[in-house]
């Protein structure tokens, strides 16, 4: 291992539970199927001969329906089917589902059968990895979970479905129930294309067209790319806030940016009444404003709660834009800035040789506990030379003197803490 960083650069496989295939041990996640996510912060040399150029993923890809219409390409291209509709959930609601006791929570066919009867004929799966969520108050407990049409496999029939036990206030690690089982043909369900981002699924006579998120996937338009970046793709997350996944190809490191050219249904604010720094009210992300780019907000960190909770608010990793991983070609990416991951993973990331669905965690920013954390990490911050450097590996927390290390917590995400 090369190279000298305020943080030692470790080799962490990290695994993190997400909601998929039945096969994976663990807890599922809200963020995937029970695909755990390997998540390796190392450092990188710079690519050399034959290593296919960075700019042959000329990052010009837009789908044909995904493209602005002429004089409209500054603006926005999601627009909201309930966009001016608020939502509103009664207590009366949840106090009735925690007492209903009539469905078997633990049979994952039966709780499938529940939840896709009462499917609209048509939804819309906006996060970029092709999670349908949904949350379920049923025998005392509440459920989070989803439906996913995972791009890899959907075409053969497969949609995974998964849910948990959601723990408000967890303590370490999670000790709820979860399960998970992959549907095809033999259980019922039947996948079937209509197009390449409508796909229909049967089940019981009950058929329910699930519309996929068509996102462009051309350059971003309100900051200009360092000389040494390039853009892999646009991403929607459960959030609901849209990113850029960038790739520094000097140094070989992702970073993460807000798409501030669509709606962002978050109240982001300066941080203490700074402008170098946001804080997002509801999600706890943490940005820098990068003003040499354009004033661009770069993810550097995480609420660590969310993590342990496992809710929509856990980073921007598990929400690729699966439905572009061949045109974006992610893979290559992963691979450069990941060494150990050359030539054993495929197209989406994930890994070869493993028996469980394991793929690359693209989670290149910290992940804070205490409001005191945030203080910490960005005086660390502040005396770096290379600041986008520093967000993408992770660095540490420094705290009483005591020696940096990076370690993966219980929710699976990498977290820095201070070695005793």
């Amino acid at each position: 291992m090369t190279g000298c960083r305020l943080l030692p650069l470790l080799l962490i496989l990290v695994a993190v539970i997400a909601c998929s295939s039945p096969d994976s041990a663990g807890v599922p996640t809200a963020g995937s199927e029970i695909d755990i996510e390997i998540s390796l912060f190392v450092d990188t040399p710079i690519p050399g001969p034959g290593t296919p150029d960075s700019s042959a993923s000329a990052n010009a890809f837009v789908p044909p329906a995904a493209r602005p219409p002429p004089g409209s390409a500054s603006g926005p291209q999601i627009t909201f089917q309930n966009q001016n509709e608020q939502y509103l959930l009664f207590n009366q609601r949840i106090i009735e589902g925690l007492s209903a006791q009539d469905l078997d929570v633990h049979n994952p066919v039966e709780v499938f059968a529940y939840i896709f009867s009462r499917l609209p004929d048509e939804v819309i799966v906006y996060p970029s990895e092709n999670y349908f969520y949904f949350v379920l108050y049923a025998d005392g407990i509440q459920w989070w979970g989803n439906i996913r049409l995972p791009a890899r496999t959907r075409a053969e029939g497969d949609l995974s479905f998964a849910y948990f036990e959601f723990e408000d206030f967890p303590v370490g690690a999670r000790s709820g129930d979860s399960h998970a089982k992959m549907l095809n043909e033999p259980d019922g369900v039947l996948v079937r294309e209509q197009s390449r981002f409508i796909w229909e699924v049967e089940y019981e006579g009950k058929i329910v067209e699930f519309h996929l998120n068509e996102l462009r996937q051309d350059r971003p338009r309100s900051f200009v790319l360092d000389q040494n970046e390039v853009f892999i793709q646009r991403t929607f997350d459960e959030s609901g806030l849209q990113w850029f996944l960038l790739f520094n190809r000097e140094h070989n490191y992702f970073i993460w940016v807000l798409n501030e050219e669509e709606p962002i249904p978050e109240i982001i604010s300066e941080f203490e009444e700074n402008s170098d720094f946001y804080l997002g009210r509801k999600s706890g992300f943490l940005f820098w404003n990068d003003t040499t780019h354009g004033n661009r907000k770069v993810l550097m960190a995480i609420r660590r709660a969310s993590v342990q909770r496992n809710d929509y608010y856990d980073g921007p990793f598990d929400q690729l834009a699966d439905n572009y991983a061949a045109e974006t070609n992610v893979s290559e990416f992963m691979q450069r800035a990941y060494p150990d991951s050359r030539g054993n993973v495929d197209t989406y990331g994930y890994y070869l040789d493993r028996e469980n669905s394991l793929r690359v965690a693209i989670s290149p920013y910290y992940t804070y506990g205490e409001h005191e954390d945030i203080h910490a990490y960005l005086t660390l911050f502040e005396s770096s030379t290379d600041k986008l450097d520093f967000i993408s590996h992770g660095p540490a927390l420094a705290g009483s003197g005591g020696a940096l290390a990076a370690v993966g917590d219980q929710a699976g995400t990498l977290t820095p803490v201070v070695a005793p």
